[in-house]
């Protein structure tokens, strides 16, 4: 039954980890992450969430003010609403993230591409380069704008081992306030001088890293806790791991009781020590 399938969505959505409700386009909270988006974040999630309307989400009332039908038999009506579904999540996290795309190597395949499209009468070898790059373009701008995400599991084993957190926070009695987590704008990041480089410069606009930050809170102890985070791309070749958001500094904010600390969880000097982040140029 109806109410049957929106029960077993709504007890599927509270099992999953806060990372996996990434931005989209739909109206809803005021940060847009608490739902499944349509979007590209490299995680799967098995959804089959509700029809969102013309007017944003389904209600669970039924209106009775006819002039408020906003529902319509028009094949075009359908069309839009039908894209707003479907398509509109991956249109708005491109435009959201469309800076990244700015960089010398994207801008040469949109222009190769555009050149092929402008000879693609004269003969097949530029019809078949017009099919290829496009798709080589498209995906590397889809790509490019894919939300990033952090190991959550790791996460909280990384905060319940710790001293200090553990005394406040459990695993039973936790809970998460908020969640955000975005790519670091430009290159001006003192740890790593890589992306700084000419060929660097050409294949990205930034240095892949991203900052972060959960607030939990413990319904036992009433402790608040801000948990900071930042990650770079990492890779180990002679043990075929990678990594592309490895946290390398991580520390938290807590307040209890009217008193406030601050804890370091992960060094960044202490990681980069022995570790190097992985430059790499992503072509396609």
């Amino acid at each position: 039954t109806r109410t049957t399938q929106r029960l077993n969505k709504a007890l599927m959505q509270s099992s999953l980890p806060m990372r996996f409700f990434r931005k989209n386009a739909a109206p809803g909270f005021y940060n847009l992450r608490f739902r499944p988006s349509q979007g590209i974040d490299n995680n799967y999630v098995p959804f089959s969430g509700r029809w969102y309307a013309p007017g944003g989400s389904e209600n669970f009332q039924t209106d009775r003010n006819p002039d408020n039908h906003q529902y319509s038999n028009n094949l075009f009506s359908q069309d839009v609403n039908e894209y707003r579904n479907r398509a509109f999540d991956y249109i708005y996290q491109i435009y959201a993230k469309l800076h990244r795309s700015n960089d010398g190597w994207t801008r040469s395949l949109v222009a190769y591409t555009s050149f092929c499209f402008l000879m693609a009468h004269q003969a097949l070898f530029w019809k078949v380069h017009l099919f290829c790059f496009s798709l080589f373009t498209a995906t590397r701008i889809r790509d490019r704008a894919a939300e990033p995400t952090v190991d959550e599991v790791n996460v909280l084993d990384t905060i319940f081992a710790h001293d200090k957190i553990k005394q406040l926070f459990s695993p039973e009695t936790y809970h998460v306030i908020d969640y955000n987590q975005e790519w670091d704008k430009g290159r001006d990041n003192p740890y790593f001088p890589e992306y700084r480089t000419t060929t660097a410069k050409f294949f990205n606009t930034d240095s892949n890293t991203t900052s972060g930050f959960y607030k939990f809170g413990d319904v036992e102890s009433g402790a608040l806790m801000t948990l900071n985070f930042k990650t770079m791309p990492f890779a180990n070749n002679k043990f075929n791991f990678s990594e592309p958001f490895m946290i390398y500094d991580m520390w938290a904010e807590i307040t209890h009781d009217g008193t406030f600390s601050t804890e370091r969880i992960v060094k960044a000097e202490e990681v980069l020590r022995t570790k190097r982040i992985f430059f790499y140029r992503e072509d396609c």
